[in-house]
């Protein structure tokens, strides 16, 4: 009896040992697995976040162009004088160089019933016009008044890009609709390079970008007959055929087996990944990342492998003490070197998920230094400007010098001859000329290097006064070469505004500037600067006896490439970079003519007290 009692009471503790070692297995199994694919699903997280934003950017930078296109004047002519050769001419040569300038795939108008009658590819070998798009749906709604977004597969070009299609209106309503195609391509290059899978699928589950080109324009579960009819209607894809990409997933499980497909279509060999997905509702996609999970399940073997062979030593050691202290030091000579490997492995998977945060790391130092960049162009944009202007003001300026210099050397020459004869009040008199020209020539080169100096962006307190002369000195060779007769009305010298004197002074120099373009053909020319101080603010007007501004115009004044000058005589930025420096300030400008004719620019500054320090 002793003995069956032991028996039993042995063979219920290997029962026990038993199920509580399969409980610990399963628990170190699930355990492992989650640890896994929570450290791919973080991963993916960051990955998807940077293509969303990375996306997002790239649609910005052309979703606002047909907005500004569909004011043009040259594409509403086109739309309302088809099919007037000369007309279709400007427009075409319009787009071409707009889209130069953009670096759109291609630019197009279509009139009213969705025919092309201008592009930017007119002179390729597969021009737009002619052709119709009146099925594509950005058109649709783009004739509806809205901002039409569509992403397809090009009818003649072949080619997948991104639309974006603005209505253009007259006072008769919707005339025509102008587009703006992006290239997609080139933003799956930079994918290639990245261990996951990206894929950019639309509304219908097709793959519409990918990482993987053999997985474009392929579907990722089977279209319904209702998906099939609209890609039908639309020509989304031009016909392609879209294979059915061997997708299957678990329910209530983000871990999916893919199966490669070969050339002739058919599938093998399924691999796990770890999809993470989130969607671009304003671009109608949806952004998949595939991150392989393969590792998963060796991280899971190796956890096993580890709790399993001490689950085994727990038990060898409780069946015989004597045994474990002869192989004691063997078992733990095994136990460090699992350890050892297991180490490693934790150290390998730490360098490369190091190397993943030095990778978004770098692309977060790529996307500052591009705002960077930005800045500093804007920057090297105003100070161009502003030795453009330099440049038309030479010659005046070097004949402003030319005087004093020739008057100096006069006065210096009778000096000498009156010193001789001992006329020394005469002498005195001429050397007092001498200073007070050189005293001249030195503020007309402090206006010049002033105005030449590229200032910081930071608004202080500056003298706006000083500004407003230091910009009528500056142009004064112009104003009298131009005939122009000027009329200012302020005194106050230690009116103070928030600025700073080198990008104030440029503010009156291109609205003065302006104005003396505007008065060249004009009968009267008078230019008149006024200063009207107020409470909080301060109110400087510029008033020109010009042509005035065309009321068509007068919201697209400060508008970047606009002008009104004949080709050649202006780039459209001076009115531009006046309204973005006024900005900074945090003032405003307005424009408006004058009822007895010509145009008043009124600029609006805010007002500081006259003891505050100015900015140099």
């Amino acid at each position: 009896m002793p003995s069956r009692s032991l028996s039993r009471t042995t063979w219920f503790a290997i029962l026990g040992a038993t199920l509580l070692s399969g409980l610990i297995l399963w628990e170190t199994a699930r355990y492992a697995r989650s640890v896994a694919l929570d450290e791919i699903r973080t991963r993916s997280a960051y990955t998807l976040d940077l293509v969303i934003e990375n996306l997002r950017g790239e649609l910005a930078k052309y979703s606002f162009q047909p907005r500004l296109l569909a004011h043009s004047t040259v594409l509403t002519d086109a739309l309302t004088q088809y099919p007037q050769a000369s007309a279709m001419d400007r427009a075409n040569s319009e787009l071409e160089r707009i889209n130069e300038v953009t670096g759109a795939r291609a630019t197009y108008l279509m009139n009213k019933d969705g025919l092309t009658i201008a592009a930017s590819n007119w002179s390729s070998d597969k021009p737009f016009v002619g052709s119709n798009f009146s099925f594509r749906p950005y058109f649709k709604e783009a004739m509806q008044g809205r901002l039409g977004r569509f992403s397809a597969l090009g009818t003649t070009s072949g080619e997948r890009g991104y639309y974006f299609a603005h209505p253009v209106r007259n006072a008769d309503g919707i005339i025509g609709v102008v587009v703006v195609k992006m290239g997609v391509a080139r933003l799956e290059t930079a994918w290639r390079a990245s261990d996951d899978i990206i894929l950019i699928l639309d509304e219908e589950g097709i793959v519409f970008l990918s990482s993987r080109p053999e997985w474009r324009l392929n579907a990722i579960s089977p279209l319904s007959a209702a998906a099939h009819q609209r890609l039908s209607e639309t020509r989304r894809y031009a016909g392609e055929a879209h294979r059915e990409l061997s997708f299957s997933r678990a329910p209530d499980s983000d871990i999916i087996e893919i199966g490669k497909i070969d050339a002739l279509g058919t599938s093998n060999r399924t691999k796990k990944y770890l999809a993470i997905s989130a969607p671009m509702n304003e671009a109608g996609w949806r952004v998949l990342i595939l991150a392989d999970a393969s590792g998963v399940a060796y991280r899971v073997q190796i956890a096993l492998l580890v709790v399993g062979f001490m689950l085994a030593s727990a038990v060898l050691a409780s069946l015989n003490i004597y045994q474990r202290r002869r192989r004691l030091n063997e078992r733990l000579e095994l136990q460090e070197a699992a350890k050892a490997e297991l180490g490693d492995k934790v150290r390998e998977r730490t360098k490369d998920l190091s190397r993943a945060v030095a990778r978004l790391r770098a692309e977060v130092s790529e996307r500052q230094r591009a705002e960077e960049d930005l800045r500093r162009t804007q920057e090297e944009l105003i100070q161009a400007s502003k030795l453009s202007a330099l440049g038309r003001l030479s010659a005046g300026i070097s004949h402003e010098l030319n005087q004093p210099l020739t008057a100096i050397r006069n006065y210096a020459e009778n000096a000498r001859v009156f010193l001789s004869r001992n006329n020394t009040a005469t002498t005195d008199a001429n050397l007092g000329s001498i200073v007070e020209m050189g005293e001249r020539m030195a503020r007309i080169i402090r206006n010049l290097r002033t105005y030449a100096r590229n200032e910081p962006v930071g608004s202080r307190p500056a003298r706006l006064l000083q500004s407003i002369r230091d910009a009528i000195g500056l142009l004064q060779p112009e104003l009298r070469s131009a005939d122009i007769e000027v009329t200012s009305d302020f005194t106050d010298d230690e009116l103070m505004v928030i600025g700073g004197d080198v990008r104030l002074q440029q503010v009156f120099v291109n609205l003065i500037s302006n104005a003396i373009d505007a008065m060249s053909n004009a009968p009267r020319r008078h230019l008149t600067v006024s200063v009207e101080p107020r409470a909080t603010d301060v109110a400087i007007t510029i008033s020109d006896t010009g042509p005035g501004l065309r009321a068509k115009d007068m919201n697209r004044v400060f508008d970047p490439f606009f002008t009104t000058k004949e080709v050649g005589k202006g780039t459209g930025l001076g009115l531009s970079i006046t309204y973005g420096i006024v900005n900074q300030f945090g003032g405003y400008i307005e424009a408006a003519n004058n009822d007895d004719g010509g145009a008043t620019f009124t600029v609006t500054l805010h007002r500081v007290e006259s003891n505050r320090e100015a900015a140099e």
